[in-house]
């Protein structure tokens, strides 16, 4: 009880100090929970109680289902949810932050298509579902649902998917907009899920935000390095692969009659791990095996949370090599034959400064269970260090927001202009036109060069 109540007085004091982080801007900051985030071991455990309410303006919970059956919203795992009060544990985060939401996420991958696509195949069905979930948002005290339905037409959907996804949306709208619900949706970032699954300006219509999920461009699958969420493409990928990055993500969207405004930019707080070929050829596009390593905490072949990346860094310094891939403006890392492309506070930062240079709606965050949330990386024990990062540079750019009309977003990049940053922690993969494995050296530079042609964020001491 005293820990709950220090809890709470600390949160409060965070508050009146500074109205939180997440309201020293306007933008979305919508963060993510995997509620199975606590059955993880040790210090990669999270509760809900580990929450800091005041770094989102947004918080989901990951995630529900429906019966396979009556199409019906159901907990998918009940002794949590319910019997350990979960959902009203998450609920009550509220009281904490008076600006914020929180949602309820039905979906994700685990879950599949196929239900979803029967589910929204009749008005009956879709009637079924949303009046069930009108039930769950009420009866556990929501303000609204994130749809993360993965995804129409595809996955064992059927190629009318497209077409009722839109129609399970306005009919959800209709209803929610009597309770004054939120209605968001999490949607893909690749173009050819894109185009099959999403008629984008029609969703557009009846959605508060769509949520990219601009990650998981490349992993293991590939049989090659690549990084988890490149913001720009390099010069010498396949043509087919260039569209494999943020930027086209974004671009899609917005070219296919999405508002900017209600574009929020998806930031995983993850990378993807890949074991080399060739542990003599560390660099991007490297020949890889169809299986990698996993983390402590996660223990996902193929997947560190940023938590595990950054405790790797620490407590086996000097033996991970650090890159910085200019082209794609993120880091990657490399120790022996493992390799793991990821995102930091810099490579976050820009992607942040990028979602307000192009008057996006802000950011979402998949998953603050994964960030540094202990603080066990920092020798000030500053938690959720990542999560603050975004939150500073959309600060400290939310003067590079473009006044109506948006103008058509453009890369803006010069791989030459040094921002001064004066950052030593990283090599630099300057990869253009070549690729590492055909003889591309990995050089080194006293300071790091990065551009948005932005003059980016004051760096975070942590």
């Amino acid at each position: 009880m005293v820990g709950a109540v220090a809890h709470i007085v600390t949160l409060s004091l965070s508050l009146a100090l500074a109205g939180g982080a997440a309201a020293q801007h306007s933008q979305e900051v919508v963060c993510y929970l995997g509620s199975w985030a606590i059955y993880r071991p040790s210090n990669g455990k999270f509760s809900i109680e580990n929450i800091d309410p005041t770094l989102c303006t947004t918080l989901i919970y990951a995630f529900v289902g429906i019966d396979n059956t009556t199409y019906t919203m159901q907990s998918l795992d009940p002794e949590y949810d319910y019997n350990k009060k979960a959902l009203q544990r998450f609920v009550n985060l509220k009281s904490l932050n008076p600006r914020l939401k929180v949602l309820l996420a039905v979906g994700g991958w685990t879950e599949g298509s196929t239900k979803y696509s029967a589910m929204a195949a009749t008005a009956a069905t879709r009637k079924a579902f949303i009046d069930s979930s009108i039930k769950f948002i009420q009866d556990h005290g929501f303000d609204g649902l994130d749809l993360d339905w993965e995804y129409p037409a595809n996955r064992g959907g059927k190629p009318e998917d497209k077409e009722n996804f839109v129609a399970l949306v306005k009919e959800l709208r209709r209803e929610f907009v009597r309770y004054g619900w939120m209605l968001t949706a999490a949607l893909a970032a690749g173009k050819a899920t894109i185009e099959t699954a999403y008629d984008i300006d029609d969703l557009a219509q009846d959605l508060d935000f769509m949520h990219i999920m601009a990650y998981d461009y490349h992993g293991k699958w590939d049989g090659r390095t690549g990084h988890n969420a490149p913001l720009y493409p390099r010069e010498d990928e396949p043509e087919e692969e260039k569209s494999l990055n943020v930027d086209a993500s974004v671009k899609l969207y917005l070219d296919s009659g999405a508002p900017p405004h209600k574009l929020v930019l998806g930031l995983g707080l993850y990378g993807r791990t890949f074991l080399l070929r060739d542990a003599s050829n560390p660099g991007i596009s490297a020949p890889s095996h169809s299986t990698a390593f996993a983390g402590p905490y996660t223990r996902e072949d193929g997947f560190l949370g940023y938590n595990e990346i950054c405790e790797k860094q620490t407590t086996e310094e000097g033996l991970w090599q650090i890159v910085w891939q200019k082209a794609h403006q993120v880091p990657y890392m490399f120790r022996d034959n493992m390799w793991v492309g990821y995102d930091d506070d810099i490579s976050l930062s820009l992607k942040a400064a990028y979602a307000q240079r192009l008057g996006l709606g802000g950011v979402m965050i998949w998953s603050i269970d994964t960030d540094d949330f202990t603080g066990a990386c920092s020798q000030n024990g500053i938690k959720f260090p990542m999560l603050r990062a975004i939150n500073h540079a959309l600060s400290q750019h939310a003067n590079k927001r473009p006044s109506p009309p948006t103008p058509e977003p453009k890369p803006d990049i010069d791989l030459d202009v040094d921002n001064d940053l004066d950052d030593n922690r990283y090599d630099v993969d300057d990869t253009r036109t070549s690729r590492v494995d055909s003889g591309a050296a990995l050089v080194s530079y006293p300071v790091l060069n990065i551009a948005l042609g932005l003059a980016l964020v004051v760096k975070l001491v942590y």
